[in-house]
């Protein structure tokens, strides 16, 4: 998600083959933001290295126009034209300079460009590494684009809703329970299955990306605090009006509901008991993604909602702002009346919803260690049998068992570690401003 305005620093200089103080190769302008919660709607710049910044309408304008081998007067003289003002050279140079050289969109006077730096926020995906190239991500949505008709898409709900109220108001998952625990590793079995409905979950993000008419690019691996996760790069859809953005944001859920479709169709076909338990687990897996308190896709629903782009941005000028006597900050004060409201209670359950779980966590984390430590005590002893007695499967089943009863508690202590190094980085940073202004 873009941040705010972006960010870069200037690096050891590194020249460029094409003119000074002119839009760098590979920049795109994406446009204006539609359904915007901001007073003004920005406009959103993607950078060579695919982060995307907001700009002002007036700075959106002069980039678009300082293309290589136009002069300075040129550049204003077609801004101007377009913004119907009167736009001097000194000036399309001061912007050029000041303002989007350092953002990472235009080259500097000396044709070197900044070295970027990505930006960090809060609890967002870490670790990034593509996958599966974005020509042969499009190759494999644009056919599943069709999924996205309006008559499939009843069809799938009302068919899902069909066999889920058979599945709860008559048969039940206690068979499917009974032949996992009877054999423990079938649980191999209902862990590849979720890790391909993840899968799929990624193709209808891209779906639903080029439904919109936007370019999905790459699918890839990365790190949520510990957990590994699949993610889809669906930039573009910023170009792409409120509808467009959000079919993008639930065409991953909308494919959970396909895959647990799929699944009840095989059960009715061959009647393996165990597949009912992945028919609720595609069910969990949608509920946890609604959750709008972290960044899953309940939060960019909430966010393309809204329309503003990076919520957790905004939670500390937001805080403030209930102070009484603050001045509003700007992060606050652009905001439409309707949108600042939701905005504001969005951050306030956020807070209220992280603050509990900290507390939960804190309280129960004594208790907790130590269950997972017998449990993991255990777990080592039967992996120890299986080796002994050549049982690949339950090597491979207590081995993943291990790993997730220590996955949740490194996540714990890195979710603690990040929380402390923010708060301490904003103490400093307070400090520093608080002396410099004595």
């Amino acid at each position: 998600m873009p941040g705010a305005y972006g960010a870069a620093s200037l690096g050891p200089p590194r020249r460029m083959s094409h003119d000074p103080l002119r839009l760098l190769p590979g920049v795109e302008l994406l446009g204006q933001v539609e359904g915007s919660g901001l007073r003004e709607a920005p406009y959103y710049v993607r950078r060579v290295d695919g982060e995307v910044v907001q700009l002002s309408r007036l700075l959106y304008v002069l980039a678009e126009h300082a293309r290589p081998g136009r002069s300075l007067e040129e550049i204003g003289h077609a801004a101007g034209a377009e913004l119907a003002l009167r736009v001097r050279p000194d000036q399309v140079h001061y912007v050029l300079e000041q303002k989007l050289h350092p953002l990472g969109l235009v080259a500097g006077p000396d044709g070197a460009a900044p070295k970027l730096e990505r930006l960090d926020p809060l609890l967002a995906l870490k670790f990034r590494v593509g996958v599966i190239g974005p020509r042969v991500v499009r190759a494999v949505a644009r056919p599943l684009t069709a999924l996205f008709g309006a008559p499939v898409m009843a069809l799938v709900v009302c068919a899902l809703l069909a066999f889920d109220a058979w599945l709860v108001g008559v048969h039940g998952i206690g068979h499917g329970l009974s032949h996992v625990i009877e054999h423990p590793t079938l649980m191999l079995m209902l862990l590849a299955v979720t890790y391909v409905s993840l899968a799929f979950h990624e193709c209808g993000h891209a779906a639903g990306c080029l439904r919109g008419g936007a370019q999905p690019g790459a699918i890839g691996v990365g790190v949520y605090l510990v957990w590994p996760v699949l993610y889809t790069d669906v930039t573009d859809s910023y170009r792409l009006g409120k509808r467009g953005r959000l079919r993008t944001d639930l065409g991953g859920v909308y494919f959970n509901c396909i895959f647990a479709l799929g699944l009840a169709v095989a059960y009715l076909i061959w009647g393996f008991e165990p597949l009912l338990l992945a028919v609720v687990g595609q069910h969990l897996i949608v509920l946890d993604q609604f959750m709008p308190w972290v960044r899953l896709d309940g939060y960019y629903v909430v966010a393309d909602l809204i329309g503003v782009s990076d919520l957790f941005a905004r939670i500390k000028p937001v805080l403030r702002g209930l102070v009484p006597g603050r001045p509003l900050d700007p992060r606050v004060s652009e905001l439409k009346g309707w949108a600042r409201a939701a905005v504001t209670a969005w951050v306030l359950t956020t807070v209220s919803i992280l603050i509990a779980m900290t507390v939960v966590v804190a309280v129960h984390a004594p208790a907790y260690l130590s269950r997972a430590w017998a449990s993991l005590v255990a777990q080592s002893e039967a992996v120890g049998h299986a080796v002994a007695g050549g049982d690949v499967a339950a090597v491979a089943a207590g081995s993943l068992g291990g790993l997730f009863l220590l996955l949740p508690a490194l996540g714990f202590l890195l979710v603690y570690v990040l929380l402390c190094r923010r708060l301490g980085v904003g103490l400093a940073v307070s400090r520093t401003r608080a002396t410099v202004t004595r």
